[in-house]
């Protein structure tokens, strides 16, 4: 389960920071301890601390136990400890500052007990111990200041952000106050202390403690790289749309593509159509919901029958219909056709049988939450969509939607992060759908599920599979491998890529050939045979600042990169994906693309991002 905070910034905070954070790598993730002694660290209050076999072992010796104290302070800094604790109580303080009248007071975060991951500022007196506490952050279904993942063997790895001024939810209508606030009353503590290591009770062992110091970011801009295989074609390098799709919008037998408020004409792209008067955003704002766009998704699809292709606009208000104008020089006609859209990713594909495509999403909220498909029922497509409900109330989530035949019936099944719904044999529209659960995905929380989800048989045994990124807004990429017994149909995970900082160890499992390729926010998916060898390849990428100016949960000093994952299949049913760089600055949205836009036969791959709209043309051999 991931938890973490979302931070903010001021007016002043996010100017300095959006200038660094634009031109930056990453900074060091520098280990402070070697494995060999305590250099660059002193005791305090009643715990033994030493190293044993290369990890620091912490034993608790009386009430309250003690501290293992960092000589350096840190302000805004992001600590990272790998941990194994069986039964003691652990935690890590932060910004540990003297306070008036004597003693010191910090942040410490809690990774034992039922408590981990909570926030406390806590003071303590001269010997280290703890004389008072205040709740600052409880543990959140998603949000906290504090991540802590299981490793396996159990040894978990916890990642504590301190970063601003720590806050707690804002309440209505507040405004940003500070660098790091969200709108709440900040922390009241000093932002600049000494950070500390704690056993409270109980045997504690650490075999890595390392820090990414955001006080001293590496500056300079890193160098664009697009990959052999493609050429990058910008069409804006503005941010109108995280939403990007294909078609001939002006009938001229050439492709086009539509994203937000224009459409950009093939076949060189240099000249566009105003669909409805264009806004730009910035990449992030004062509050740390982030800024977004008006055009989440977008489709192309002819919806009045008159042979011109009209486009689709999804957005958190609902689906928006604009109605082609047949080449006068004019803005289209808008719609609103449906409202209330909870999902993040929406599957496009003909669910009934009808001939024609309708769109697979989540309607509500939390438990309140239906999966279902819309279409238009009447003639013109500008009357209300109507609303197919497939599945019982649930807390689906927003992430996570496909279809395909899963069980072979020659009916279209909907997968959804949770597990896969089985169309009826009386027909899509006859009823709710038989529901099968299966965490395509990792964590309880539905809301930790992955993007655009592909039925299609990865290891060639005939039987189809599912393929689907781990975590929108985390890392892992995987295939789950459909198996069957007597009829009845099971799943087996496999990793195709992990955490980027997944261990050597870890990474062998993984099925990519070159295991250093990882990377988080895989929002977006498209699923095509890139290098024509007659199987489907993954193409992928990272969001970039998805969540605007939220350092920890977006990774934002990662390059915001994309690759496709050519597909291998090898003798005994296994396989392998090699990745392919496509280009290492541009990202994605919630939407990309892998179709051929300049007619040569081979799928071009296209993005609209917080960096603009981009189209990198296939050159891949053949």
């Amino acid at each position: 389960m991931l938890k973490r905070i979302e931070w903010g910034t001021g007016a002043a905070g996010l100017l300095l920071f959006f200038s660094w954070f634009a031109t930056s790598g990453r900074s060091a993730t520098v280990s402070i301890f070697d494995g060999k002694s305590l250099t660059g660290w002193h005791t305090q209050g009643g715990a033994d601390w030493r190293i044993s076999a290369g990890q620091i072992t912490g034993s608790a010796k009386g009430a309250g136990g003690g501290w293992l104290v960092r000589d350096h302070g840190y302000e805004d800094v992001i600590v990272r400890v790998t941990y194994q604790c069986n039964g003691c109580q652990a935690g890590v303080l932060l910004r540990d500052a003297t306070v008036p009248g004597g003693g010191t007071s910090g942040l410490y975060a809690s990774l034992t007990g039922d408590d981990a991951t909570t926030v406390y500022r806590i003071s303590l007196d001269a010997q280290g111990n703890e004389t008072g506490r205040t709740l600052v952050q409880a543990p959140k279904p998603r949000g906290g200041l504090v991540l802590i993942r299981q490793l396996g063997g159990g040894w978990n790895q916890a990642e504590i952000s301190a970063f601003g001024a720590i806050a707690v939810d804002p309440p209505a209508g507040a405004a940003g106050r500070g660098r790091g606030g969200r709108g709440a009353p900040p922390d009241q503590g000093s932002h600049y202390g000494q950070m500390a290591l704690r056993v409270a009770s109980g045997d504690i062992r650490i075999r890595n403690v390392s820090v990414i110091d955001l006080i001293r970011p590496t500056m300079g801009l890193q160098p664009q790289t697009t990959g052999p295989e493609f050429r990058k074609v910008l069409l804006t390098d503005r941010y109108y749309s995280e939403g990007i799709a294909v078609g001939d919008i002006n009938r001229d037998g050439k492709m086009d593509v539509v994203s937000g408020p224009y459409a950009y004409l093939g076949p060189d792209f240099k000249q566009a159509i105003e669909i409805y008067p264009p806004e730009t955003y910035n990449w992030a704002g004062a509050h740390q919901a982030g800024n977004y766009t008006n055009d989440r998704l977008s489709f192309v699809y002819d919806c009045n029958g008159d042979g011109w292709p009209d486009v689709l606009r999804e957005n958190y208000d609902g689906l928006h219909l604009y109605v082609n104008p047949k080449g006068e020089s004019r803005h289209w006609d808008e719609f609103l056709v449906f409202k209330d859209i909870a999902a993040e990713t929406i599957a496009w594909g003909d669910i009934d049988g009808d001939g024609k495509p309708e769109l697979i999403i989540s309607q509500g909220r939390g438990a309140d939450g239906v999966v279902g498909y819309i279409k238009a029922e009447n003639p013109d497509g500008t009357k209300p969509w109507v609303f197919h409900p497939i599945s019982t109330k649930n807390n689906w989530g927003p992430h996570g939607m496909g279809f395909g035949d899963i069980n072979g019936d020659g009916r279209v099944d909907i997968v959804q992060g949770s597990g896969w719904f089985q169309q009826p044999a009386a027909g899509a529209a006859s009823g709710l759908w038989e529901f099968h659960a299966v965490p395509f995905g990792h964590g309880t929380d539905p809301f930790v599920r992955g993007a655009d989800m592909e039925v299609y048989d990865v290891n060639g045994d005939g039987l189809p599979d599912v393929v689907t990124s781990l975590f929108s807004h985390g890392a892992g990429l995987a295939w789950y491998e459909q198996k069957r017994d007597g009829g009845i149909i099971t799943w087996k995970e496999h990793t195709i890529m992990g955490d980027p900082d997944a261990s050597a160890e870890e990474r062998k499992t993984w099925e990519e050939t070159d295991k250093s390729v990882a990377f988080t926010e895989l929002h977006a998916l498209a699923y095509a045979d890139m290098d024509g060898d007659g199987l489907k390849d993954i193409v992928a990428g990272k969001r970039w600042w998805s969540h605007g100016f939220e350092h920890t949960e977006n990774d934002l000093e990662d390059p915001p990169v994309m690759y496709w994952f050519k597909l291998v299949r090898k003798a005994g049913g296994q396989v392998e994906f090699v990745p392919h760089l496509v280009n290492n600055f541009t990202g994605l949205g919630t939407q990309i693309q892998a179709v051929d836009v300049n007619g040569d036969g081979k799928p071009d791959v296209l993005t609209a991002a917080r960096k603009g709209v981009f189209i990198f043309l296939n050159n891949i051999k053949r």
